[in-house]
């Protein structure tokens, strides 16, 4: 662990080295919209063979089941930071040397172009429902959600975002409610449904107005980091993982970091035991950065996310009954490729979510499912609970 704490600290470094365009994820002036072509430094050092051998390896029935969720990532913007960026490695993209690739499409119960409430809870429950609505029905009615069925299969869980815990994703699978805006309904709900690892960002903002039985499921059952800092002293407090973990990670941001794959690493590890496990990521630069018209901002997201696949990766070479799907859960931004010398900053065309087909990356024993076809995001979620219940 206490090499850990070398990592987190080197995060600090990380974003000093290579920011370029904004420093912060909440600035949203765009005049300095260009991206910086500066090798970024990594702590998740992976090389093109690594990657092959991983991908094209043998896997065996998966006991642990991941997907990783890069929120608002649209198929151009994978194929924009990868020509654009200098990606940290010097093949390009980890998710591009992924040979089961396919197509989702995203539609909501209610419109052409989902939100992610709805998009969440489809890929969490395979049931599409209503714009804005949490882990129910378009009737209202609660759906089981793949956390509480790899409760059932004596699973553990985990929820890894760099946005808030209450945001809609980590919301959808989890917990339940009518609405999406209902945060303090929601947060409260997402801590009592125990899970074995929560991660993420702010912590007084998040979890000031819990209930008192989420307040005492706080208090007395999770070890609490309330910054990468502090890591790994919580850590080192419980080093024979007897209680639930709750660590409170950096905010998205646009400048490539590797705070969501070192936080993925921490997870993964926490959650390994007999019985496998469940665990979810979300990336949510590239929604928040094509919202703000921000090109620089989500190409980099691009980057966070693909470093996040890679330490997964990494894991599964040494535990190959791991199944890992990557996918978006809608596109925002409506990013274009360039024609001529067209520049970045004109390739986003709006600040909306469009009704565009993402991408699916699958690496692990069943992934060919997702080859060359295009699926439905509530097909993923059959997909996934499949494999959760070993079926």
């Amino acid at each position: 662990m206490k090499k850990l704490l070398a990592l987190l600290l080197s995060i600090v470094l990380v974003f000093s080295l290579v920011a370029c365009g904004e420093n912060t994820a909440d600035n949203t002036d765009n005049t300095e919209n260009t991206v910086v072509e500066t090798k970024p430094k990594t702590e998740i050092n992976i090389t093109k063979d690594e990657v092959q051998k991983i991908i094209n390896g043998e896997f065996t029935a998966p006991k642990n089941v991941i997907i990783i969720i890069g929120d608002g990532m649209g198929p151009n913007d994978i194929t924009l930071a990868e020509q654009k960026l200098d990606s940290v490695y010097d093949f390009g993209l980890v998710l591009n040397q992924i040979k089961n690739t396919g197509f989702v499409t995203t539609r909501s119960a209610s419109d052409d172009i989902t939100d992610s409430a709805a998009a969440a809870t489809a890929l969490a429950t395979g049931t599409k429902t209503t714009n804005g609505y949490i882990g129910v029905d378009p009737s209202g009615n609660e759906l089981l959600n793949i956390t509480e069925i790899a409760r059932q299969m004596g699973k553990k869980v985990g929820i890894v975002t760099d946005d808030k815990l209450s945001g809609a994703t980590p919301s959808a699978f989890t917990t339940h409610n009518i609405s999406r805006d209902n945060t303090s309904e929601l947060i409260s709900s997402i801590i009592k449904t125990k899970a074995d690892v929560f991660m993420g960002e702010g912590y007084n903002n998040v979890f000031g107005p819990i209930d008192s039985e989420a307040r005492a499921i706080l208090d007395n059952e999770y070890v609490v980091a309330k910054d990468f800092k502090s890591f790994d002293t919580a850590l080192d407090s419980d080093p024979n993982n007897q209680k639930k973990f709750l660590g409170i990670i950096d905010k998205y941001s646009s400048v490539a970091s590797d705070h969501l794959a070192l936080a993925t690493q921490v997870a993964l590890d926490r959650l390994q035991n007999e019985n496998g496990f469940f665990l979810m990521i979300e990336g949510c630069g590239t929604d928040k950065f094509g919202q703000n018209n921000n090109i620089n901002g989500k190409l980099n997201s691009v980057v966070t996310l693909d470093r996040t696949v890679a330490a997964v990766l990494k894991f599964m070479k040494e535990n190959p009954d791991t199944l890992l799907i990557v996918t978006s859960d809608h596109d925002t931004g409506g990013a274009k490729l360039p024609k001529g010398d067209e520049s970045l900053s004109s390739l986003l065309t709006t600040k909306e979510h469009t009704a565009t087909d993402v991408r699916v990356f699958a690496v692990g024993k069943g992934s060919e499912y997702f080859a060359s076809k295009t699926v439905d995001n509530t097909d993923v979620a059959k997909f996934l609970i499949a494999a959760v219940k070993g079926e």
